[in-house]
Parts: C-alpha cells; structure tokens; sequence
C-alpha cells in the first residue's frame, strides 16, 4: 500500500507542476502579445493625420456680417508650414495631433482693396491650420487651399483658436473655412466652395 501510495502522490506532484509550468508559459506568451499590441510611442516616428469638422452653413451676408475684415487681393507667398510651438518644430513627447498641438500655414496676402474695415498695412497674413514639417503632415479638408499669384476675395476674421491665437504675427483667420475663399478670375466671376458668381453681385451682398 505504501508504494502504492507514493506512486500515486508522485504522479499527481507530477501532474501540478505541468499545470504550474504550463500556466507560467502561458502567462509570459500573453504579456509578450500585449506588448506587442501596444501603440507606438515613439516621438521620432512620423505623423499623419486628417481633420474635418461640421461645418455652420453661412450666407453671403452672413459672412460678410460675421467678418471682422473683407479684401481683395493677391496671393504674395505661402510660408513654410510651422509647429505651434516656440520653435516651430514638433514638441517632445507628442505623438498625436490635437486642437494644442497642430501645425498650420500662414499665407501672405497683398491687399488690393480693403472692402470692409480697412487697415494701414498693405499685407494681411491669413494662417490655415494644416501642412507639412519634415515627415509629419496634418491635412484639415474644411479648410481653404492657396496658389501664389491667385486673385481672392478674403473674408477675414480673428483667431480665436486656442493652438494658434497667441502663436506667432498676427493674423486672421477665413470666416466659414473654404466658404470665405473666393477666387476672382480675369472675366469677372468670383468662384467659391459651392457657388460660381459674378464678381459685383458678391460685392453688392457686402
């Protein structure tokens, strides 16, 4: 009875520490897959991001009343895309784009005519959020597009974002995103995000 018995207190020792051996490799395979699954932290890998947003459908008149600013003019530069930061690189530790942590495009626009609100100087800046610093790029499609030597009527108003406000010269923003871009061709039709219109029936709303 005696061996009996130790044979089969050995066969069961055997059996638990299988069990235990078997538990601790599945263990260390689980935690080796989570680690593997984790998202990327790393600060040096490039970033890629679009954005969009619900936009408020304006009216002619209410983007000329909700303009701090109307001009007409003439696109003089578009200025290498920038960080919001101090030096207008990517800060440390960001691994995502968010609403303090963007980059944007500030464009240079050579007044022509100021139609509401004039102002002394003869270039206003226009900033965009959205562009390209090295590897990272951050698209906002709601947002207007530029080309040098582009005719535009700007409807023009203050930044109120909190990421970009206080970063850099100052500037406006397009009121209504792509809706204040309108682009003036040489036979007088002014050419917005949805609409295609004389030149004086967009001046005659203002």
């Amino acid at each position: 009875m005696t061996s009996r018995n130790n044979v089969k207190y050995g066969i069961v020792l055997v059996g638990a520490l299988t069990l235990i051996v078997l538990g601790l490799a599945f263990s260390n395979s689980m935690q080796s897959s989570q680690e593997n699954s984790k998202p990327s932290n790393n600060i040096d890998e490039p970033l890629s991001g679009s954005m969009s947003f619900l936009l408020e459908e304006y009216t002619l008149e209410d983007l000329s009343k909700n303009s701090d600013v109307i001009v007409m003019g003439t696109v003089k530069e578009i200025l290498p895309s920038k960080w919001n930061s101090a030096d207008g690189k990517r800060p440390d530790k960001v691994v995502e784009f968010g609403p303090y942590d963007l980059i944007y495009t500030d464009i240079i626009i050579s007044v022509d005519k100021y139609v509401k609100n004039p102002l002394s100087s003869e270039e206003v800046i226009v900033r965009v959020e959205g562009g390209k610093v090295g590897n990272d790029t951050m698209a906002v499609e709601d947002e207007p597009s530029f080309k040098t030597g582009e005719k535009v009527l700007l409807y023009l108003t203050e930044d109120t974002s909190p990421g970009t406000k206080d970063t850099g010269p100052e500037h406006f923003k397009v009121t209504g995103y792509m809706q204040g871009k309108f682009t003036l061709t040489d036979d007088g039709r002014a050419i917005g995000w949805n609409q295609n219109i004389s030149q004086e029936e967009l001046l005659n709303t203002i």
